[in-house]
């Protein structure tokens, strides 16, 4: 039994990370967003899934538990992909059933705190990341609905990017002291009786 095996086998938690195969069924199993996300993986060659981050025990003491650096929130789903040309990639997906602007701050810190995990759970694993891409599933956008009355969500620090922008973008900037860009891939769900559905083929 090599290290990796002892550690994941041995050390942590039961099922807590899961080898699975290059499609994925993703589940955010609460009412008010029930999703299913169908994930392909054409080019991996072994894949290491933390599926439901946020109801499993990732806490980590020694950040900051004030509610603006929101590092005690996770992502729902964190997945490890060796692929063909022996590259490790991250992948960090959270669903959403809409996303406005107080919502895709909220989830940029989720983004930004599992982010640094991810690398705590790489670094055990001894798995060197060499991509990282973040994914956000949802129904609806929310950007142009705020309200005339809320100006406040329409202002925008110096230096950062509108975050409808930002949104359509492709990209997100997260802030770790200096700016680091991400790629993120906004993934639309649609809706039938049993909640949101939907289907992504990642890079």
């Amino acid at each position: 039994m090599n290290k990796r095996t002892f550690v994941i086998s041995e050390l942590m938690q039961n099922n807590f990370i899961e080898e699975t195969e290059q499609k994925v069924l993703l589940e955010e199993t609460e009412e008010s967003g029930k999703s299913l996300l169908k994930v392909q993986l054409p080019n991996a060659q072994k894949i290491f899934c933390i599926k439901n981050v946020d109801k499993k025990h990732t806490d980590m003491y020694f950040f900051k538990a004030d509610q603006k650096y929101s590092m005690m929130k996770r992502v729902d789903h964190i997945i490890l992909e060796h692929t063909e040309d022996d590259t490790w990639n991250l992948h960090l997906i959270e669903m959403k059933s809409s996303v406005g602007v107080q919502k895709w701050i909220e989830v940029k810190g989720k983004f930004r705190a599992s982010y640094l995990v991810s690398q705590a759970i790489a670094a055990m694993l001894e798995i060197p990341l060499d991509h990282t891409y973040l994914y956000t599933t949802y129904e609806k956008e929310c950007f142009d609905t705020c309200s005339e009355t809320m100006p406040v969500e329409r202002r925008v620090r110096t230096g950062n990017i509108p975050p409808k922008r930002e949104w359509e973008s492709g990209r997100v900037e997260l802030n770790f002291g200096e700016k680091i860009p991400f790629d993120h891939e906004k993934v639309q769900m649609t809706r039938n009786t049993d909640g949101l559905k939907g289907n992504v083929q990642m890079k």
